[in-house]
């Protein structure tokens, strides 16, 4: 990471890595739904792999830009940073859900709540990236000085060296293999 960049910045990267998976989960749903027959072991992985770049990569990242903003503000009730606790919780279920029932799918080949949890995924992530990229980036960006961001870049790359420095490049690779391709106008 340069020396200088936003952790903003580097967040808004994950969102992109975030909505290709989402687009992926999407197109997984659509097979699922039309009897199409998957790979289980690699669908249970493109799960496994998502579950650990959004709980265990990105949302920690997140977690501790939430929480530098508060030490800034003194307090987090005037602002949205609450609402982003909150839908983090959120995520926490969501993860435990999504890995629970693609366990499932990979012992009891039955892909019905596999299919209503990875819905759930689709249903929550583009409402949850917009509201971080047009609200809680902005005003960390508007909160933090560069020495935050350098606090928090450091941090980034400690999470990164602790979970996974690769997380991103497997999910892409995993993404790529249940991401349709791009329609030719």
């Amino acid at each position: 990471m340069d020396e200088g960049e936003k952790c903003t910045l580097i967040l808004r990267k994950e969102h992109q890595s975030i909505e290709n998976a989402t687009i992926a989960i999407a197109q997984i749903i659509q097979e699922l739904e039309s009897g199409v027959a998957l790979e289980r072991r690699r669908v249970w992985e493109m799960v496994q792999s998502f579950a650990t770049y959004v709980g265990r990569w990105h949302h920690t990242k997140e977690d501790f830009l939430l929480a530098m903003m508060r030490v800034q503000r003194g307090s987090c009730a005037e602002y949205p940073v609450c609402s982003f606790y909150a839908e983090h919780h959120r995520v926490e279920e969501l993860i435990a859900q999504l890995t629970k029932t693609a366990d499932q799918y990979l012992e009891e080949h039955s892909s019905e709540r596999l299919v209503e949890t990875l819905c759930n995924v689709v249903d929550f992530y583009p409402g949850h990236m917009w509201k971080a990229d047009h609200i809680l980036f902005p005003l960390a960006d508007e909160l933090l000085s560069e020495a935050d961001h350098a606090v928090l870049v450091r941090q980034f790359e400690w999470i990164n060296s602790a979970i996974s420095s690769d997380a991103d490049e497997q999910l892409r690779a995993i993404v790529a293999e249940f991401r349709p391709l791009a329609k030719v106008a």
